[in-house]
């Protein structure tokens, strides 16, 4: 068993050492690409360059049932390369379905010119979200953080070229964002298509993976509407400045998830295809490390937000800052999910567990929101937010220890194995970089 864990525990190790670097990496471009945005538009034109994204996003997150189902058969279904023509298929329908609805949510919100980029947005995302679930179900977690910072770096390059030769306009960023994230997905087609041919092509019923990608979708989508129902009431009710300052709140927020997301990525493999009691057991060490990670980022930043947010992007958008105070609150508490869902749909195969939590604090987002944002603005929705994201994960704590038996205290509570992983990191890094080359000798 020793000489099992050794292994397991130095690869999660690197594999997590990787995919945060890169992560953080990737948290600095989208930081980047955010600072240009706000620094060229204001925000005005930066909440006009949000709207065809927000249609989008509540269409795309059914799309993330593409990352689950491909993952989830091809790690406890063993099914090959057929899995691919799967979820191929399901994109077709997926994306076709996808347009109707954004063109609907965009006349709803109205602003429906948004619908058109929003609509040639889609395939782009779908196509991503299935190289994913096939990087975790081949075992090659790396993957998915490189293709991530591969799209955020495609989609910076193409946003400064638009600007330059355009100018400074919403028009030239949204064309620059479409463009951007369909030619990545072309190149990834065709990595898929290569890579894929050395698997073997087991059967697979359409059937089956298009119910789970349905169930799994289902379950993004409504956790959407939990994490980012505020977005759209924003959008409704005020606007678009206010929506450009807010969806900058939430991305800067939530990109402090970048570095609880890692264990829940490397972990992910292992936790489908382990045994019950050493996924839950993996699960809880996970859950622990992103709270000890996210107290300590969402402390630091919740205490510089405004020295930030006036020095990256100016002091136009100083308003937001109260909001994103209470907006760390909820991601303190939303650090916890990832591992978690992983161990319901990944190990159990239990997709509608997430989906009932997600669907009742979605409720909850909803109805505050829509209470708290026309009396109070972006404090109120991040209220609202914030109170949805203490609500799916305190229940998701609770119903983790049902089925595992391990008690919140060892989920919440760092043990000091736990402070002993990273300082052995530290400690293999520091060797590493002491170590120089030997140089021969002369004769």
């Amino acid at each position: 068993m020793v000489s099992d864990a050794r292994p397991l525990r130095d690869r999660l190790v690197a594999d997590g050492v990787y995919t945060l670097v890169l992560r953080i990496g990737n948290m600095c471009l989208a930081a980047v690409l955010g600072i240009i945005t706000a620094r060229a538009l204001g925000p005005h034109g930066r909440g006009v360059v949000a709207l065809p994204m927000v249609d989008a996003a509540l269409v795309t997150a059914a799309f993330a049932g593409l990352t689950s189902a491909t993952s989830y058969f091809m790690l406890r279904e063993h099914a090959g390369r057929a899995v691919l023509r799967a979820g191929l298929w399901s994109i077709a329908v997926f994306v076709t379905l996808g347009a109707l609805a954004t063109v609907v949510i965009a006349v709803i919100a109205h602003h429906p010119w948004a619908a058109l980029p929003a609509t040639l947005s889609l395939p782009g995302t779908a196509v991503l979200m299935l190289a994913y679930g096939y990087a975790v179900g081949t075992h090659r977690v790396r993957i998915n953080t490189t293709l991530a910072v591969i799209n955020t770096c495609t989609v910076l390059s193409m946003t400064l070229v638009a600007l330059f030769i355009a100018g400074r306009t919403p028009l030239a960023a949204i064309v620059a964002w479409v463009l951007a994230g369909d030619t990545l997905a072309a190149l990834v087609l065709v990595w898929l298509y290569r890579d894929s041919r050395r698997l073997p092509s087991q059967p697979i019923a359409l059937r089956a993976y298009a119910s789970y990608v349905m169930r799994t979708g289902t379950i993004s989508l409504v956790t959407l509407l939990n994490y980012r129902a505020d977005v759209y009431i924003v959008a409704v009710f005020t606007d678009p400045a206010m929506l450009g300052m807010y969806t900058l709140a939430v991305t800067a927020a939530e990109t402090l998830l970048t570095a609880t997301q890692v264990s829940a990525v490397v972990t992910s493999p292992h936790v489908g295809s382990m045994e019950r009691d050493a996924a839950a057991l993996l699960t809880a060490r996970c859950v622990r490390h992103n709270m000890l990670i996210a107290s300590i980022c969402c402390g630091a930043l919740a205490f510089g937000a405004p020295f930030l947010v006036k020095a990256l992007y100016g002091a136009a958008f100083l308003p937001m800052v109260p909001a994103l105070r209470i907006l760390l609150i909820g991601v303190l508490a939303l650090s916890l999910g990832s591992p978690i869902s992983s161990f319901f749909t990944l190990r159990l195969g239990r997709p509608e567990v997430v989906l009932v939590l997600a669907s009742a604090s979605a409720v909850i987002c909803i109805v505050t929101s829509l209470v708290l944002v026309p009396r109070i603005g972006l404090a109120g929705a991040a209220l609202a937010s914030t109170v949805a994201y203490l609500a799916s994960q305190g229940a998701g704590v609770l119903y983790f220890g049902v089925v595992s038996g391990i008690g919140a205290s060892r989920l919440l509570v760092p043990e000091r194995r736990d402070v002993g992983v990273y300082l052995a990191v530290i400690s293999t890094l520091a060797r590493r970089l002491a170590r120089k080359p030997v140089v021969p000798r002369s004769s």
